[in-house]
């Protein structure tokens, strides 16, 4: 099938060397130590099914990976080299932002691993708040071939709910929440352009959190991996394209949830004009390369991101002001 984004990718799966599925679980880590330890060691080691780990630390000095490797119990390993036992830490001093991070982490698996049949992408910034939460997205993925990827049901420190979604990205409400979010902020924004609530329950969708999602490899590697054209934001309504291209779905499994430490790292409300950036600049690649919409949705689409900035740097010189 020719793919709309005209990437393609070379992979070849090795025969398992063994029976039960293998689970190569990949977190890239920028910055942050406080919470990759305790993850691994308590989260992810419960994990009854066989794991290989790579944690990909990107934009950091070496002596972070350091760290990070140090208090994981392991070296950090040369992208070439193998690890000793079951889990990897890599330093990359470039910070590639989400898609490219976990596509380093996935050729690492495949080239030391061949064998993990399927990928977790995971934050650091991660713990469980049900048993078996892999074990049971693996299950419930064998069960439905359909399912191109899967993810549990996420909650934050404020015990807000993230994702799934059932709608693809509208460019319209896109436009008019490029204009409402600075103005009104994004709770109202959302309450006024947000989906209609529904119940949380099993099935399929279009978006579940990238914070914590899993995929057959077979499956990842035939959609092209990630869109390493995004850095950040939309990398799941990317994905969803992908995977619905080779006749796969999204799938939300509410038998299991994770809290997502985000609301201890990341400002809701104050103005980012880097964030929104990457955010404006996936849209754009979204609307352009995979919802394919007309040139006048796009410029149109253009000229409310140019306006969304505007706003944002309004409220950046706004924010200078009062604190002085």
């Amino acid at each position: 099938m020719a793919r709309p984004w005209g990437l393609a990718v070379e992979f070849r799966m090795n025969a398992s060397s063994s029976s039960s599925p293998c689970v190569g679980i990949v977190i890239v880590v920028y910055r942050s130590l406080d919470r990759i330890g305790p993850y691994v060691r308590n989260d992810l080691a419960a994990c009854a099914m066989p794991c290989k780990i790579v944690v990909v630390d990107v934009g950091s000095p070496l002596e972070n990976a350091q760290r990070i490797a140090k208090e994981l119990g392991v070296a950090v390993c040369d992208p070439e080299q193998p690890p000793v036992g079951n889990l990897a830490v890599l330093s990359v001093a470039e910070n590639l932002g989400y898609a490219r991070g976990n596509n380093v982490g996935v050729r690492y698996l495949l080239r030391h691993f061949p064998h993990v049949d399927r990928l977790l992408f995971s934050n650091d910034d991660i713990s469980f708040l049900s048993p078996k939460v892999i074990e049971t997205l693996s299950r419930t993925m064998d069960e439905n071939p359909s399912i191109g990827m899967i993810g549990p049901d996420v909650v934050d420190l404020q015990g807000n709910f993230q994702g799934p979604l059932y709608r693809h990205p509208s460019i319209w409400k896109i436009m008019a929440n490029n204009i409402l979010e600075p103005l009104l902020g994004r709770t109202r924004a959302n309450a006024l352009l947000g989906e209609p609530s529904r119940p949380r329950e099993s099935g399929p969708c279009s978006i579940v959190s990238g914070c914590f999602m899993m995929a057959r490899t077979a499956d990842f590697m035939a959609a092209g991996m990630f869109d390493e054209r995004t850095f950040l934001f939309w990398e799941e309504e990317i994905m969803s394209r992908r995977m619905e291209a080779i006749g796969k779905r999204f799938y939300f499994e509410s038998a299991v949830r994770i809290r997502h430490w985000v609301g201890a790292t990341l400002s809701q409300n104050a103005p980012n004009l880097l964030l929104v950036r990457n955010m404006l600049t996936g849209g754009n690649l979204y609307f352009t390369y995979y919802e394919r919409h007309n040139i006048i949705a796009l410029i149109l689409l253009r000229l409310s991101n140019a306006l969304r900035m505007g706003l944002v740097r309004l409220a950046i010189l706004k924010r200078a002001v009062l604190r002085r």
